[in-house]
């Protein structure tokens, strides 16, 4: 495992607030398990702020079409990588499988419930 300053210097240079978390992270020598759910809360942070910045695009009058575009593919990568670090942890945090951190209905039940309306015109 490389050590927190190792990392530092193949990523650039750090706020010392910054250092001092990955200091700390170092200090307590984690496991792969914790190291994963503490990237799943830092993700999560991330997110709220990703939502924060739709609600300032949304607020301008006049949005800039590309900011928008970047904004959804930004949200795109950040589900993803949200989706494998559960999955790499098992985890669901809703319980709810069927829709997605913005509210969205997967429409999972709906293939499901179709299967079974065909099933019954069947029997």
């Amino acid at each position: 495992m490389t050590s927190a300053s190792e990392s530092n210097q193949l990523n650039g240079a750090v706020t010392p607030a910054v250092q001092q978390v990955l200091d700390a992270m170092e200090a307590a020598s984690i496991n792969p398990v914790d190291a994963l759910e503490i990237s799943l809360v830092l993700l999560n942070f991330v997110e709220e702020y990703h939502l924060d910045n739709l609600e300032e695009l949304l607020a301008d009058p006049q949005p800039d079409g590309a900011s928008i575009a970047v904004w959804a593919a930004d949200t795109a990568r950040l589900k993803t990588a949200r989706e494998l670090l559960e999955e790499v942890l098992g985890e669901d945090e809703d319980g709810d499988e069927d829709e997605d951190e913005y509210g969205g209905d997967t429409g999972e039940d709906d293939v499901a419930a179709g299967d079974q309306d065909e099933e019954n015109h069947l029997a």
